[in-house]
């Protein structure tokens, strides 16, 4: 049996029963309707009827007491009564009913004085009316109980083969998914082949080679580079208290030229003179041999200063011949290789990794699926289960 049956047949058992209530409830109308109108017509004789007061003194509360008794047993006798066609307009009646059995008991509580005393002649009329109508609310009560007590393994019935088209169209769309991601690492498995190939054509080309032989000299000079940093670091570390005795009451840019010296030393070959740092060791150096500055091994101290005075030059010299190298040989890189190469083995980089997400997600929707595979399966046995308990009939869905 197809879901879309099994929902069609319990529809049709809903729809009689329906049917049912609806026509226990118009009978239950049709007496509500016809009390009604009783209440109305004793609510428009007790309006006609002149009270006597024994007392006068009272006659004015007693009226007032009367009219609003009246008015309101004529406002809610009038009330439209919806007439029972499906469940919502059931449950509109019932509220509707009880609302207006609520407001006759309070109305009848709340001026309990004046029916016992002075409207004695309609109290007992209306007391029946109202019972009437109480008897009637609790008999429509009783019905909409035994009605939704046998309609809920309908409901529940209904509700599970609903969640069960839901997990079919679910798995479906899974199953659409998985497969779109699955051609979608097959495209990509092939772009990345071409990349992978056209990489192996660069890297066979005698420009590759020309251009690793560079990228092997830049290595070289960069190694180079960072071993002068090293050395000319360690020429610097034995004068580093001379500095520190120096850097009182000097000025801000004097104060960062001493510091460059002392934690970076190399960057001096950068700025286009070197005389302004040149000055600075001298000034230190003369501020030793006057003994400005006291040092225990002060004589010492003098000689590295003059070691780096007439070392630096020479430095600076080796630093931009380097440099000048440097710059040109990543020029003649980047016209052999250089950005074909880079932007080539970027976008394999980047396949490699859309590959790999979408490997990722493609395990992660088949683990899903297969959840939800045994989902299904546990939702078609309840399902046909509740069916067989409604019906007393095996039925086998089709999923």
């Amino acid at each position: 049996m197809l879901i879309s049956e099994a929902l069609a047949l319990i529809r049709t058992i809903e729809s009689r029963r329906i049917e049912e209530l609806c026509g226990d409830l118009a009978s239950i109308r049709d007496a509500v309707a016809k009390s009604l109108k009783t209440i109305e017509k004793l609510a428009n004789d007790l309006e006609r009827e002149k009270i006597k007061v024994e007392e006068p003194k009272f006659e004015s509360i007693v009226e007032i007491s009367k009219r609003t008794v009246v008015a309101s047993l004529k406002r809610e006798s009038s009330m439209e009564l919806p007439s029972p066609k499906s469940y919502n307009d059931a449950m509109k009646f019932k509220q509707r009913l009880e609302a207006i059995t609520n407001r006759f008991r309070e109305v009848s509580a709340s001026h309990n004085r004046v029916f016992n005393v002075f409207i004695k002649k309609y109290a007992g009329k209306l007391k029946d009316e109202f019972e009437t109508l109480s008897s009637l609310s609790k008999k429509m009560n009783s019905i909409l109980v035994k009605f939704d007590n046998h309609q809920e393994p309908f409901l529940k019935c209904s509700d599970l083969l609903n969640q069960l088209s839901n997990k079919i169209s679910s798995i479906e769309q899974d199953e659409k998914s998985i497969e779109h991601t699955r051609n979608e690492i097959v495209q990509l498995q092939r772009v990345l082949k071409e990349l992978n190939n056209r990489m192996t054509s660069i890297e066979n080309s005698p420009e590759f080679h020309e251009a690793a032989m560079i990228g092997e000299e830049i290595k070289r000079l960069e190694h180079e580079e960072e071993e002068a940093h090293k050395e000319l670091f360690c020429l610097f570390s034995p004068v580093s208290r001379a500095f520190t005795k120096y850097s009182y009451g000097i000025t801000k840019q004097t104060s960062e030229r001493l510091r460059v010296l002392s934690e970076e030393p190399w960057n001096i070959f950068s700025e286009i003179e070197l005389t302004p740092y040149l000055d600075i060791l001298a000034e230190i150096q003369k501020a030793l041999i006057s003994e400005k500055i006291c040092l225990k091994d002060t004589m010492k101290v003098t000689g590295q200063l003059e070691g780096l005075i007439k070392a630096l030059p020479d430095f600076k010299k080796k630093f931009e011949i380097r440099q000048r190298y440097l710059k040109t040989l990543r020029k003649r890189n980047e016209a052999y290789f250089g950005t074909r190469s880079t932007d080539l083995k970027e976008e394999i980089k980047n396949s490699a990794q859309r590959i790999e997400e979408e490997e990722i997600k493609l395990h992660q929707l088949e683990n899903q699926l297969e959840e939800k595979r045994l989902q299904l399966y546990d939702l078609r046995k309840e399902s046909e289960d509740c069916l067989f308990k409604i019906f007393d009939k095996k039925y086998e869905l089709a999923v």
